[in-house]
């Protein structure tokens, strides 16, 4: 075979050749290109966001809700004035209109002495009150709580135990009357706007008493 026939004989297989080659990289380019797309796309890109627990949890709470029930109070805010009957002079009966009356009988400035914590010795008045009961039932003496305030402000003042505190106790029946004793350090100068309050039972209006004292 001459040289010219061997060369002709060569050229269209070599182009061939050429041609698988550049197919093949075409081949192998596309399926790179298409493994580094879909490794690179987030796997949950098609899925439906998850809806929050906590949202879930306030819709359900807010439908079932009632627009008209009142709202739960906050154990931590004041739970408001309690209520109380219309005050009357310290040298006049204070009447819840239910057959209960409450007086002061005596009011003596003493000395306060301080025997207990938290007790402040000084000037003080010593309250003497006497609660009649006819309200046909007994009335338990132990529920009662009386409170001393100094001013317009109502600024507390200070209970003590002597000279001769003795609070209400036991049990009043109807027809019958009890002392209690109360002391309140209240300075001198102050006296003239005090506020004496007798609570007898939970929920019902307090005896007031407002004046000068002492």
């Amino acid at each position: 075979m001459s040289e010219e026939s061997s060369t002709t004989a060569g050229g269209p297989r070599r182009r061939m050749w050429w041609w698988v080659a550049a197919i093949a990289v075409v081949v192998i380019a596309v399926v790179v290109y298409f493994a580094v797309t879909s490794s690179g796309a987030p796997k949950d890109a098609d899925a439906s966001p998850t809806p929050s627990p906590s949202a879930s949890v306030t819709e359900d709470a807010s439908a079932g809700a009632d627009p008209t029930a009142e709202p739960t109070p906050d154990p931590s805010e004041p739970s408001g004035t309690m209520p109380e009957l219309t005050p009357v002079a310290p040298d006049e009966p204070a009447d819840n209109g239910d057959g209960l009356v409450a007086r002061i009988v005596t009011m003596t400035a003493v000395q306060g002495e301080a025997v207990q914590a938290g007790e402040i010795a000084g000037p003080a008045v010593q309250f003497t009150l006497d609660l009649t009961n006819d309200t046909g039932e007994a009335v338990d003496l132990g529920l009662i709580s009386v409170n001393a305030y100094i001013g317009e402000g109502r600024t507390p003042a200070g209970g003590l135990v002597r000279p001769g505190g003795a609070p209400f106790e036991g049990t009043l029946d109807s027809g019958k009357t009890a002392k209690g004793v109360y002391v309140y350090t209240i300075p001198e100068n102050q006296r003239g706007d005090v506020t004496l309050t007798v609570d007898y039972r939970a929920g019902q209006p307090a005896f007031v008493f407002r004046g000068a004292v002492g």
